[in-house]
């Protein structure tokens, strides 16, 4: 038999070690540029001209993320459709994703409030959230491109459709959903909220593969940064005393909330068992 005439069939995705060298490529500069950035605005620097230029980075560093998978996967000539999940979701599955989101939003706000009992979370962290505070209309321009559509639809592409999907090619899709997650929450380099990511990585893992679309794992990821910036800009105890129970979220707050986030992965899952 002529093997040329039966040759073998390109691949269509990347291999889960190929997926995570490119991420480790694309991880490591970013991380070091960070910590120049952050180096730079010491108390020797401008600390005011240095905010503005974390937020430009926050934007150039998320468009990275998204980009370069998607040029690497398109010279490798993959599938980009059913790589980065690119498809259409209903309208109704948009509401309920953003349901989940704030639900999600205030469970993971109370979970890094217990990790702080045993754990208190330093200064230097709250003062790395600096660039993340506006003082004008255009800081908020710049914070919400960056830090929340930018960054969640960089994301949301690298992990939830470049790598979680090479997983998923591999083996089962609870795994595949538990790696990404963790690789999602190692590159955060955030011990401290660890908890916090991790968690929400497991349920917006589970919303790409069970939509085939990273349109709702986005919405979760994009509302749940967009949440955290207004909660960094704004004084908890007297804009939203409601919300508060002592140093903790709540209690009815919270339960709420987790009656929501049952409901909408509920409703989530009735959806796509009826259109299967």
């Amino acid at each position: 038999m002529n093997l040329e005439e039966h040759p073998k069939p390109k691949r269509q995705f990347p291999e889960p070690v190929e997926a995570l060298i490119v991420i480790l490529i694309l991880f490591v500069p970013l991380y070091l540029a960070a910590v120049l950035v952050n180096f730079l605005a010491s108390p020797g620097g401008n600390p005011l001209a240095m905010q503005e230029a974390s937020r430009y980075f926050y934007i150039l560093g998320g468009l990275l993320f998204g980009i370069i998978p998607y040029v690497y996967a398109v010279w490798r000539k993959y599938d980009l459709k059913r790589l980065f999940r690119i498809h259409r979701v209903p309208w109704e599955i948009i509401l309920f994703s953003f349901i989940l989101a704030i639900a999600l939003s205030i469970i993971g706000d109370e979970l890094d409030r217990l990790v702080d009992l045993f754990v208190p979370i330093p200064d230097w962290l709250y003062e790395s959230m600096r660039p993340l505070k506006a003082q004008t209309t255009f800081d908020w321009i710049l914070i919400i491109t960056g830090a929340v559509f930018v960054a969640a639809a960089a994301e949301e592409a690298l992990f939830r459709g470049f790598l979680q999907v090479a997983l998923e090619r591999k083996g089962d899709v609870t795994r595949a959903v538990i790696l990404s997650s963790l690789t999602w929450t190692l590159v955060h380099g955030n011990f401290y909220w660890a908890v916090e990511i991790f968690i929400i990585g497991i349920f917006i893992g589970f919303l790409a593969w069970r939509t085939q679309s990273l349109i709702p794992s986005f919405v979760v990821h994009a509302t749940n940064n967009l949440i955290a910036v207004i909660f960094l800009n704004i004084d908890m105890k007297q804009s939203m005393a409601w919300y508060e129970w002592g140093d903790h979220v709540s209690p009815l707050v919270l339960i709420i909330a987790v009656v929501l986030t049952i409901w909408s992965l509920q409703q989530i899952t009735r959806f796509y068992r009826r259109s299967s």
